[in-house]
């Protein structure tokens, strides 16, 4: 099956926000604000990064020929992924730390699961309901750990805890993107559809802001005290992403690339990879907000021609064919 360029530019759209909220996080000035305008800005557009990931790994799963053998592989591979992160960014992670990738192998290692769940329309909303509200529930059991502890393992029990629940990119509640995006691959929902609940969420998020204004709380932070939090991801952060993504979606999907954004979305795992490299490299550079800006702006713009040039001169060179290879799978859409 051919690839679809308007899936790769959506998952292009999605690392270029990954790389742009990760050098932001290293480059910033230690005393900028994080509730002026520039800082919610990137907030909300890098916090759709992992959100729009997902969903688009939840779609194209649903376009994968899935084995237990390939799931597996892929498992393992995405696992030694996460581990070579962890290395490069050893000044964050723990070296067995789970993150976005080991979060990956874990969909889809239980693919067969949620994409039965998403076949069904009607148990997709309670499913999807039910997450929120078990995410809420359990939210209590760990807001209050640092990023320091959400990383660190001390053994396999409490790597298989971060893995499902109190890590960075635990399982729950990060599996409701996926069944998202396998929903949006078997119903197909109009553009209208999709706007229409795209906006309901948007003006959701505009309650939740002025919630947090009535209650003197910021808006939205990646740690602490916020009406929306990401670490970890709470219920009003879920659901503000979930418009997010939905308007993402609506404005790319169908659309043909003309400036090679597909390109980025066909190097997502290798760009994820190698972009921490510089980032640890430089992550002492001691930066005012202007210069912070626009060194973060460059260096995520970099990477789009980079893929462009890439794809033209050496494609089979990537992290995505190797693990292909390793499958012994045909090349498929969004493999």
């Amino acid at each position: 099956m051919s690839r679809r360029q308007d899936i790769d530019q959506l998952r292009g759209v999605a690392i270029l926000l990954m790389v742009m909220v990760h050098s932001a996080a290293t480059w910033a000035p230690s005393d900028a604000s994080t509730t002026n305008v520039l800082a919610l800005v990137i907030a909300g557009l890098g916090g759709l990064a992992a959100p729009l990931f997902v969903t688009v790994g939840g779609w194209v799963t649903v376009q994968s020929n899935w084995t237990l053998r390939k799931a597996l592989i892929r498992f393992i591979f995405l696992y030694a992924a996460q581990i070579a992160v962890n290395i490069s960014a050893s000044q964050r992670f723990d070296l067995y730390s789970p993150g976005v990738l080991t979060l990956f192998a874990l969909l889809y290692l239980t693919a067969p699961l949620w994409v039965r769940i998403s076949e069904n329309l009607q148990l997709t909303i309670v499913v999807a309901i039910s997450l929120l509200a078990l995410n809420h529930s359990l939210l209590s059991y760990h807001e209050a750990l640092t990023w320091d502890e959400r990383t660190y393992v001390g053994g396999i029990l409490e790597h298989i805890k971060h893995l499902l629940l109190t890590g960075t990119y635990p399982f729950l509640p990060w599996v409701l993107f996926s069944i998202i995006g396998a929903s949006l691959n078997n119903h197909k929902p109009s553009q209208r559809t999709l706007l229409a609940l795209g906006t309901g969420g948007v003006l959701v998020s505009a309650y939740f802001l002025y919630r947090s204004v009535q209650d003197e709380i910021p808006f939205a932070q990646p740690v602490g005290e916020a009406m929306l939090t990401f670490f970890p991801a709470n219920s009003a952060f879920l659901i503000a992403a979930f418009s997010g993504v939905l308007l993402i979606w609506t404005m790319l999907e169908n659309r043909q690339s003309t400036i090679g954004l597909h390109h980025l979305g066909r190097l997502s795992l290798t760009l994820y990879v190698l972009h921490f490299i510089p980032l640890s490299v430089f992550t002492d550079m001691d930066l005012n907000l202007y210069s912070a800006s626009i060194i973060t702006l460059g260096y995520t713009l970099l990477w789009w021609p980079l893929s462009v040039i890439h794809q033209a001169r050496i494609p089979k060179y990537s992290l995505e064919n190797a693990m292909r290879n390793m499958t012994h799978q045909r090349e498929e859409e969004g493999a």
